[in-house]
């Protein structure tokens, strides 16, 4: 037997009723918020994220999927490990910039990052998020932190936390990374491999070191060592999500792990989630754009990984509800009414019915046996006297009623059977 990749899942129909409940409720939430959808292809040249996401962050030195070049194309392909560069490609290759200068854009998709599988860490798996293009404004700093928190609650996430930081903007941050190196260039010999190579290539990647953590404890604070523009821009955002009633705290050792983010950065959190805690996260990217070869604007997003929320749903004992009802399953009383039944059932489909049949040949007995676990409200059902008869059987599963009723009767009942 061949099975499925390590980091792979399988949704079967039980599973997939928690995922498309939360589907929906992110599509409801963000249409709210007056977001449009977008959908970049699975795969980019591989460019596209070694120049947007930065090649000295871990996605891009170790967890990409890439297809090497093949025949006479030079090209190199990505599946994507993550979906704001193709969504941002995507509105300027479709020169959407000059239709207005200001866009709001969610996605829903599978990402792939070649990572050591655990529970909500998985080499496919499907993230949601949002970019809002065009604007330096604080407030859509704290529109993306609220409309994710809306969507958390939506879906019943009993617990979670918001964290915010600022990571400057080039002025304020060059000086503050060379500040940085300076205390951290005497004692980086005793920590981990990772920092050692992290102090040249991405020094703020030191900050939120978990492995020394204890050692990092001391180190300054760049909402310490912001500039005048940048200190305003991190207060106004902090007073907008205490105006917007969103609960969060500050704290300097959140910078991403993306070369292009600055200014505010945010994470959330589950403590239901364990050490694994995240459940997404995003920030400011002003410049993103334009090294993109789009416009010099701002921008700001989110993302969040769609398995991490259902495990935080688990641990609140929040479940789907089950798939919808069928309105009725249709029974064949005989072989001969199989073909003349099936019609039927075409025909109450197409009044917006939801129903069912048999494809086995079962006796009556067997397919009741399936009326009663599809959970349908009644049974449609018909033999030869129905057939002679123009009309077909309608039986209440609930009550076990029966009367014979034409295909336009049976349709009025099974309406007044939704609503009963």
């Amino acid at each position: 037997m061949i099975k499925r990749p390590d980091g792979t899942a399988d949704l079967l129909p039980e599973q997939l009723a928690g995922w498309n409940r939360v589907e929906r409720i992110v599509r409801e939430v963000f249409g709210r918020y007056g977001y449009l959808e977008v959908r970049p292809p699975i795969f980019e040249n591989t460019n596209l994220f070694t120049k947007s996401t930065g090649d000295t962050t871990d996605i891009v030195e170790k967890e990409m999927f890439t297809v090497p070049p093949r025949g006479e194309t030079s090209d190199s392909y990505t599946f994507r490990p993550e979906l704001t560069p193709g969504a941002i490609r995507s509105l300027i290759e479709a020169k959407a910039f000059a239709e207005k200068s200001f866009w709001k854009v969610f996605y829903w998709g599978a990402a792939f990052r070649y990572e050591r599988p655990q529970k909500g860490r998985c080499r496919q798996f499907t993230q949601f998020g949002v970019e809002a293009l065009g604007s330096e404004d604080p407030l859509i700093d704290v529109e993306t932190i609220a409309v994710f928190a809306d969507i958390l609650k939506a879906c019943g996430v009993a617990r979670f936390d918001v964290r915010v930081n600022s990571l400057g903007c080039p002025a304020c941050r060059g000086a503050f990374r060379e500040k940085l190196k300076g205390i951290l260039a005497p004692q980086i010999g005793t920590y981990c491999e990772n920092c050692r190579k992290r102090i040249d290539r991405n020094v703020f990647r030191v900050v939120d070191c978990k492995v020394d953590a204890a050692k990092t404890a001391s180190l300054p604070a760049i909402t310490d060592n912001l500039c005048e523009a940048c200190k305003d821009h991190f207060a106004r955002v902090q007073r907008g999500l205490k105006e917007a009633g969103v609960a969060f705290v500050v704290d300097p050792k959140i910078v991403r792990g993306l070369d292009y983010y600055m200014r505010t950065v945010y994470e959330f959190s589950s403590p239901d989630l364990g050490s694994q805690s995240a459940l997404g996260g995003g920030g400011r990217y002003d410049g993103l754009v334009e090294s993109m070869g789009g416009p010099k604007i701002g921008g700001v997003g989110f993302a969040s990984g769609v398995e991490r929320v259902l495990i935080a749903l688990e641990a609140a004992n929040v479940t789907a509800p089950p798939a919808a009802r069928l309105d009725f399953y249709a029974v064949a009383a005989s072989p001969e009414a199989r073909a003349p039944l099936f019609a039927i059932v075409q025909t109450l489909r197409a009044k917006g019915f939801a129903g069912d049949l048999d494809f086995e040949g079962r006796s009556m007995k067997a397919q009741f046996r399936s009326a009663n676990k599809s959970g349908a409200r009644f049974a449609v059902i018909l033999g030869g006297d129905e057939l002679a008869k123009s009309v077909v059987k309608l039986k209440n599963m609930a009550d076990g009623g029966e009367q014979a009723v034409s295909i336009e009767e049976a349709a009025g009942m099974l309406a007044k059977g939704r609503t009963a």
